[in-house]
């Protein structure tokens, strides 16, 4: 009998402790997901994506992932899928800032926070963060190169108008040549009108490739057809893939790419070859990979309760054929990307002085 009490006592203290064990472990906490939507089956949104998700898998995030096709009502049912689904945060490469608008108004009253990607989206309730590029100053950098170059007569290919993007790097090529002390006429309020400009800047054809090589190729060709090889000194393709086509067409029409001024932007890898052989002038270094570093960063910070700032300006650095250095440029290749990362080749902690805050957020 004795021994039976002795057993029942030392089951009920092995049965208490663990009860107790069991409420002295902190609660595992949820894992978080992310709800991701790119407004294309775009290489940049592409190369950003996947950055974003191997960092957010080193925290144990899981990522959803949406790709639209350019369409505003595909943005506004992602997010809509995404608010379903209840996920701890949203980002966003955006079909347009109007559309961002009603999603940010979805995303705040489902008390999730929502955070941008790439291009300038509204400032209004529900936006948590934003991680992009000065769009002017980038196309100030290449306005820079065509001022030093001595174009006049230039043709503009540009990306989808609307998202802001295109119409900032457009702004800054014209405000080089003003600040240069350059007569454009009235190219910052002609936007778009062929034959506008001053007597040291006219723009004798505009085009948009809509980011893509073939639409650009297309609006090139429409170009040397109607102006002859004479016809213009430069042409800014505001980028790499649309700079792609722009180089087929005139090739296959028998022009050397190397006589003309040609500026662009995304400094791909393959634009650091372009650039080395002089089948373009120059690029600027703008990429995709550290842009969504640094939502990530954001996010995280956001998650852990730690204040950081809201709006930021990934690096940019332009480069022509007598100051390339392959050593300081950011890869867009993913595995080069992480590898530079992780031996800190580059700059892209957000705390860092070089990485700017946006001013407009």
């Amino acid at each position: 009998m004795k021994k039976t009490i002795i057993w029942l006592v030392v089951v009920t203290l092995a049965v208490t402790m663990t009860f107790i064990g069991m409420a002295c472990k902190a609660p595992v906490e949820k894992e978080k997901v992310i709800g991701y939507y790119m407004d294309a089956a775009d290489d940049y949104y592409k190369a950003g994506y996947e950055v974003f998700e191997a960092l957010a898998k080193e925290q144990g995030w899981e990522v959803i992932d949406i790709v639209g096709q350019g369409t505003a009502p595909e943005q506004i049912a992602a997010v809509e899928n995404f608010i379903t689904q209840k996920v701890d945060a949203i980002v966003c490469v955006q079909n347009s800032p109007g559309t961002t608008s009603e999603c940010l108004v979805k995303a705040a009253a489902a008390d999730i926070p929502y955070f941008a990607l790439t291009h300038n989206p509204p400032n209004e309730t529900g936006l948590a963060g934003f991680s992009g590029f000065d769009w002017v100053l980038d196309g100030k950098l290449a306005g820079e190169s065509a001022v030093k170059n001595g174009v006049k007569n230039v043709i503009i290919i540009e990306g989808k108008l609307g998202q802001g993007t295109a119409a900032g790097q457009t702004q800054g090529f014209f405000e080089a040549y003003s600040e240069a002390g350059k007569d454009i006429g009235d190219l910052l309020e002609s936007v778009g009108v062929k034959g506008a400009g001053g007597a040291d800047l006219h723009v004798v054809f505009w085009g948009s490739g809509g980011w893509f090589a073939d639409p650009a190729k297309k609006a090139m060709q429409d170009a040397v057809t109607s102006l002859g090889p004479d016809g213009f000194d430069g042409a800014y393709v505001e980028n790499d893939e649309m700079m792609t086509g722009a180089l087929q067409a005139m090739e296959e029409a028998g022009l050397d790419t190397s006589e003309y001024w040609l500026g662009g932007s995304n400094g791909k890898e393959k634009s650091w070859d372009w650039v080395e052989k002089g089948l373009t002038t120059m690029d600027v270094n703008q990429c995709p990979t550290l842009e969504s570093d640094l939502v990530f960063q954001q996010i995280k910070a956001y998650f852990e309760g730690k204040t950081f700032k809201k709006a930021v300006f990934a690096s940019l650095l332009p480069f022509e054929k007598d100051n390339m250095d392959r050593n300081k440029l950011i890869p867009w290749i993913f595995e080069d990307y992480m590898a530079k990362r992780q031996a800190n080749a580059f700059v892209y902690d957000i705390n860092d002085p070089l990485i700017k805050e946006n001013p407009g957020y």
